[in-house]
């Protein structure tokens, strides 16, 4: 039955499966000729590997939705529309829900919103403010019904709000 629940944890949770296979090949740090630490380590790494690529693409998904929010070009529109929908489809392809105590969804946003702010400046956009909290949850980016004109909105919204508060 062990071995069932093991595969299941594998094929429905690839993060928690490896932070729990390296746990298990730490406790069985006795036997010298197998190298537990560097492959524990290792199993490791390709879970946080994992969350990685989800943060990421969270953080581009943000990204390309706040440019949209705030830019008046017209050009990238349908650029930046297209990568929002190609980032929202790979971290919902990518999360697993083991993932979600460690996203720090208030990080992410601050690093969209960072790379968005530089990326208008080059464009000679005007001042984006500096919200201090994403305008919506981890459940909102990740759901199957995602809708990138309610985003645009949502995050259009709490812009305008802080940069009329500032």
């Amino acid at each position: 039955m062990a071995e069932r629940e093991d595969a299941d944890l594998y094929n429905r949770v690839f993060y928690a499966w490896t932070q729990d296979q390296a746990a298990r090949l730490r406790a069985l740090g006795r036997d010298n000729r197998f190298d537990v630490a560097h492959v524990a380590n290792e199993i490791e790494d390709l879970g946080r590997s994992q969350l990685n690529t989800v943060a990421s693409h969270l953080e581009k998904l943000l990204m390309h939705l706040i440019k949209l929010a705030w830019s008046p070009a017209t050009a990238p529109r349908a650029h930046w529309r297209q990568e929002v929908l190609e980032h929202q489809s790979e971290a919902q392809r990518t999360f697993s829900e083991a993932m979600r105590r460690n996203i720090d969804l208030d990080r992410i946003w601050r690093k969209a919103i960072q790379r968005a702010r530089m990326a208008l400046i080059d464009r000679g956009e005007p001042a984006l403010p500096i919200p201090a909290k994403p305008p919506f949850e981890l459940d909102t980016l990740l759901d199957d019904a995602f809708d990138a004109d309610a985003a645009e909105a949502c995050v259009r919204a709490s812009l305008r709000h802080d940069a009329g508060s500032s």
